[in-house]
């Protein structure tokens, strides 16, 4: 076995898989229930509704672990040995926002579900990342200061960092929501502030998968997040009419 799979391991044994899975569940109740909650405000029927729900949570579960068949490096030889295949928030939350867009255009709806989805989207990964941090995955590089996650060796709590920022992205989006603001943007909103968060984050952790052109793998689909959250914001500000009902991306 590859010396870098032994360390992997050597890694996550010394951290909780039950706690993992416990804040992993928590995060699917909580934000599916912010999800649910937020989604009762669209108008469409019931049918067309959960529909649109059920597209989404099944490009969430794809979306989450096709990449670590094709990141390469370590993360793509635990996809093939190992029963649970390495899971990206990164990529779950992109494939759903596609597979909502096709359905939509397929079934000709023009309903903007955009904002039903950001406090859902953004608890999920706040509240699943406390799961990493419990089960030591997606740790950061060695330094002279950080925390020991298991192999004797200080790294980077990019976990906790990322943790951190993403409940601050959690509590930006909760404000507008309340305050009603940005209608039909904070979905992207919360894409490009991850993407960037992620982005730079990537820098402080491990490199597990290939690096293409200096960069991870996973930093590129950062790259492609912020770059869709962008280009969305600046299409909805300035391009189309901010009207739920005339607004016809996801």
């Amino acid at each position: 076995m590859d010396i870098n799979l032994i360390h992997h391991h050597e890694i996550l044994s010394s951290g909780s898989r039950i706690a993992y899975q416990f804040f992993v569940i928590l995060a699917m109740l909580v934000g599916g229930w912010f999800i649910r909650k937020d989604s009762e405000k669209w108008v469409l029927t019931p049918v067309k509704r959960w529909s649109i729900l059920g597209v989404a949570f099944l490009g969430a579960m794809l979306g989450s672990a096709v990449p670590a068949f094709f990141s390469g490096g370590l993360v793509e030889d635990l996809a093939w040995s190992m029963p649970i295949t390495p899971k990206t928030v990164m990529g779950g939350i992109l494939a759903s926002f596609i597979f909502v867009v096709i359905y939509k255009k397929l079934s000709r709806t023009d309903f903007d579900t955009s904002d039903g989805f950001a406090r859902g989207a953004i608890a999920m990964m706040a509240i699943g990342r406390i799961g990493c941090i419990f089960q030591h995955c997606c740790y950061g590089k060695e330094a002279s200061w950080g925390i020991n996650f298991g192999d004797g060796l200080s790294r980077v709590p990019v976990q906790y960092i990322e943790a951190i920022g993403l409940f601050g992205i959690f509590y930006l989006i909760q404000h507008f929501h309340e305050k009603n603001l940005y209608a039909g943007r904070r979905l992207f909103i919360v894409f490009t502030l991850y993407g960037l968060l992620r982005f730079v984050l990537e820098f402080g952790r491990e490199q597990i998968a290939d690096i293409y052109f200096g960069i991870g793998f996973y930093q590129w689909i950062a790259l492609l997040i912020f770059v869709v959250g962008a280009w969305q914001i600046f299409h909805r500000s300035f391009s189309t009419p901010l009207s739920p009902q005339t607004l016809n991306a996801q």
